[in-house]
């Protein structure tokens, strides 16, 4: 019935395989764009039918076909899922690795070998904690990462690897499809991530035409300001993306006859007035005419005629059949008459989603949550009268809205008891001593720290991995929610199974999903258990959770959220507890450009640590004087013997003190970037007191190095001391050696553009400055890649760059600062941009990135005035300085 549809919509990969013809010379200079396909329509309107039959065709055709469907109601879940779609390439790539096919195995080793070219060890490592198969594709043993690395993921870091990883997938010669069904269910981030970055990077490759997106959702279920629609509305403007959107409507007669015709193996014309009976009761919608058929089937209605060797149909029957006003009513009908077993089964299911793992199933199989006799047999009727369909290692309902009322039929207290049973059962699983307790009893007295989960391998192929089960049992336990739970001890167990999941979820940068378990686990221990959290040994617990909990609402720019839980913390700890509550509040207020904040905040709290530092700003005797102690202490020590001290505590160290010493020196780093937008004059003071601490206290950890850079900065700025500048430099970069953190990318971008620039060639200066864009890339670090990426730029500015490859190079790095949404990088790179075109005599108008907010120098050299940011003050006089126009004025005759 979707012939026409079907016909549009290959249109789109035809074109992309007579793309991959042209010859390669030719098409570096005719690039195609990439193109997407947008499905939309109403729920049972045929959009996956429509899709599958284009999959199934295309991957006859050599095509890679990979989709990946997102839920109702689990918005937090979106990251996972759309890693997971990622995760099927690999496990796709390894089925290809040990098959019979030559040329499969092939292009498998190709891509493997690819990937390990193109990414270094920690790109990997990381890679992994996203797509877990990616070891069992590349033979490589990836190193335990330290808990400061894992700390430093990011969502553009995730950006950054899985664009590395489809730009290794687009350079070898098979064409991919990737859908996303139902995209409209996933979060803001994700969508943005997948339509935006992703598809962005992708569409600046020369392979671009080997790849086609497809997006599916449903038209009724958004609105202007969703965010599919706010990226749609941005992807029909854009020149490097091409889109083509297929609304599906409903059916027409003609389309079920059609339909029916096709699978009865009639003519039309015999079925034409049972088509029209059909599209009469459903109203042209899909699923519910497919059910109707069904049921008349299942009714004999329609039954296979030995005489006539064809179907025909009782029209007695079908006349006084009678059917729901809509799909939703005819699904419950039709499963209200189902018997109890089966209908129990049904409700486990949809307990479980859209779809449940065959694993799961055989493990509750030994439960006596499922009915008398087993779930085996249920399943198969299931099957048979098509509500549930198998597929792999998948049991899915055959379409979402069956799933939603079988699920919304269950009462209440029925539905809670059921998710509770459910998740009890699992987490006995994990439990060491699972086997002690005998079957069927559940113990719920241990720890999360007493469980032991093992790779479980359960009937054939099919494992349950220990991230899994735990993740599963606790979903359940969320949904039948803490109130259903009046057992304070169960309740601070299962607060700890929250904490459990939410902090694998962390390691591996997926901080939306995290959020959503921190923020169970404080709804299970209760806003009073901080009261008695002493008495109860408690507030360890609360304290992780709290924090963690501020901590992912950081990574996911949330700062209104982050001050709800790090004020929580600060009023029910001593404030010696609290320092790591600090530490995210300030990274938050960098990540959202607070910098006047961060400097007041900062100082208070330093100097609520004892640190010697005025509560106004302070004068150039306290700068002076606070050098002069800083010189003393730092003569009694020398290079060799902090390298001896360094690597013999090494960055494993995780004592308490350690620990401590570490967020201290991360509230700094905070700071020093403060000042540095701000133009405070803190800035020598802060690098002399840290320097102070960090000698005094032996402590030479990567954290400390941006103390010593900044230390020798001063030594040449306010001492012209260019030797001492240079060897404190050379300390920091020992303390960074071998550590990929972003501390040392920041760090080295604070030597190499502000001290090593007076020892070293402008190129051999841009050179440098351009590593450390990349390895900022790399780890997530988008502020220090941009700073790194604007010095390399005026480095080829003054070192003589051609003036047209110079200006092509800063509009496109400018188009990037701006995606960043980072002002001073913008300010920058405008003021660059205005010098660029005065000494080519042209007008590219940079300060339309803006958007009508500065529009010319004197706007922004006035907003600098207003915010007292002196540097950006600076950089407009500096541009008016040197402009040519103002020096060949100059030289004109009056």
């Amino acid at each position: 019935g979707r012939t026409k549809e079907l016909a549009q919509f290959m249109e789109v990969p035809n074109r992309l395989e007579s793309t991959t013809t042209i010859d390669s010379l030719q098409f570096q200079h005719n690039r195609t764009s990439t193109e997407v396909i947008f499905v939309s329509g109403r729920a049972g309107s045929g959009k996956s039918r429509l899709l599958n039959k284009c999959s199934d065709f295309l991957s006859t055709q050599g095509w890679l076909v990979f989709s990946e469907k997102f839920n109702r109601g689990v918005e937090y879940q979106s990251q996972g899922i759309l890693c997971s779609l990622f995760d099927k390439i690999v496990k796709k790539l390894i089925r290809m690795k040990v098959g019979d096919d030559q040329q499969d195995e092939e292009y498998s080793r190709r891509i493997s070998k690819a990937l390990s070219d193109s990414l270094d060890d920690s790109s990997l490592c990381s890679l992994a904690a996203y797509l877990p198969s990616i070891f069992e594709l590349i033979d490589y043993n990836c190193k335990k990462q330290s808990a400061v690395e894992q700390a430093n993921f990011s969502h553009w870091k995730l950006v950054f690897l899985l664009t590395q990883f489809m730009y290794v997938l687009l350079e070898l010669d098979r064409p991919i499809m990737l859908v996303l069904d139902d995209l409209q269910w996933a979060d803001a981030s994700t969508i943005n991530l997948v339509l935006g970055n992703i598809l962005d990077s992708v569409s600046n490759s020369l392979y671009a035409h080997r790849i086609l997106f497809v997006v599916l959702y449903r038209d009724n279920e958004v609105c202007d300001e969703h965010p599919l629609v706010a990226q749609l509305v941005r992807l029909r403007q854009s020149e490097s993306v091409k889109i083509k959107e297929m609304p599906l409507s409903t059916f027409s007669k003609g389309d079920i006859c059609s339909m029916i015709a096709s699978e009865l193996r009639l003519t039309t014309r015999i079925v034409a007035e049972l088509g029209g009976i059909v599209h009469r009761k459903s109203s042209g919608n899909i699923l519910f005419a497919v059910e109707v058929l069904n049921s008349m089937v299942r009714n004999s209605v329609i039954h296979f005629s030995l005489k006539l060797c064809r179907y025909q149909w009782d029209w007695d029957n079908i006349s006084s059949l009678k059917t729901e006003e809509n799909v939703a009513s005819f699904i419950i009908t039709t499963i209200s008459t189902l018997q109890p077993k089966f209908l129990q089964t049904l409700r486990i299911l949809s307990c479980f989603g859209y779809n449940i793992d065959v694993a799961i199933l055989c493990l509750l199989d030994t439960s006596c949550i499922v009915p008398f006799g087993g779930i085996r047999n249920p399943l198969r009727y299931l099957v048979d009268i098509g509500i549930i369909e198998m597929a792999g290692s998948l049991v899915s309902f055959t379409h979402d809205l069956i799933q939603q009322h079988v699920y919304e039929g269950i009462a209440l207290p029925q539905r809670q008891n059921l998710h509770f049973g459910i998740g009890v059962f699992l987490g006995s699983k994990t439990t060491f001593n699972a086997a002690a307790t005998g079957p069927g009893i559940y113990s719920l007295e241990f720890g999360i720290d007493q469980m032991y989960i093992s790779e479980s391998k359960i009937d054939g192929d099919f494992i349950i991995s220990e991230r899994s089960l735990l993740s599963i049992a606790t979903d359940h336990i969320n949904c039948a929610g803490p109130e259903f739970i009046v057992d304070q001890k169960q309740r601070i167990l299962f607060a700890r199974w929250n904490l459990k999941v939410a902090k694998e979820l962390s390691a591996t940068s997926n901080f939306r999903c995290a959020l959503h378990y921190y923020k169970k686990g404080i709804q299970f221990i209760g806003h009073d258990v901080w009261i008695h959290s002493n008495e109860t040994g408690d507030q360890e617990l609360c304290l992780d959770l709290y924090e963690g909990a501020a901590a992912a609402s950081s990574a996911t720019s949330d700062l209104a959220t982050v001050e709800y839980f790090v004020n929580i913390v600060f009023r029910n700890v001593h404030f010696e507890r609290s320092l790591n509550a600090w530490v995210i509040l300030i990274v938050s207020l960098e990540s959202s450009g607070k910098y006047a904040e961060i400097l007041e905040k900062g100082v208070n709290l330093l100097r609520r640590l004892n640190f010697d530092i005025p509560a106004s700003p302070p004068s150039p005797k306290e700068i002076k004087d606070s050098l002069v102690t800083t010189l003393r202490i730092a003569s009694q020590f020398r290079i060799e013997h902090i390298k001896t001290s360094y690597h013999s505590t090494g960055i494993l160290n995780q004592d308490k003190r350690n620990i401590h010493n570490k967020n201290l020196f991360k509230i700094f780093d905070a700071i020093v970037i403060a000042t540095y937008n701000t133009s405070s004059p803190y800035l020598p003071l802060l690098a002399f007191e840290m320097m102070q601490y960090s000698l005094r206290n032996e402590f030479y950890e990567p954290e400390a190095a941006i103390a010593y850079a900044g230390f020798g900065y001063f030594n040449i700025m306010l001492r012209n001391d260019f030797k001492s500048g240079k060897y404190w430099a050379n300390v920091a970069l020992e303390m960074l050696k071998q550590y990929t953190i972003s501390t040392a990318a920041r760090v080295k971008w604070i030597i190499h553009a502000q001290i090593m620039i007076w020892f070293i060639p402008l190129e051999d200066t841009r050179r440098n400055l351009l590593e450390i864009a990349k390895t900022s890339m790399k780890l997530g670090d988008f502020l220090t890649e941009i700073y790194a990426i604007r010095l390399s730029s005026r480095c080829a500015f003054f070192g003589g760059e051609n003036l047209s490859i110079f200006s092509q190079l800063n509009i496109r790095n400018l188009k990037n600062t701006v995606k960043y949404n980072t002002t001073q990088g913008t300010e920058t790179a405008v003021l660059d941009q205005i010098m660029a075109d005065e000494l080519r005599g042209e007008n590219s108008n940079p300060f339309k990135v803006f958007k009508g907010l500065i529009n010319n120098e004197d706007d922004l050299f006035k907003r600098a005035s207003l915010t007292n940011n002196t540097s950006s003050m600076m950089n407009v006089q500096y541009r008016r300085f040197f402009s040519v126009r103002s020096i060949l004025l100059s030289f004109m005759p009056k």
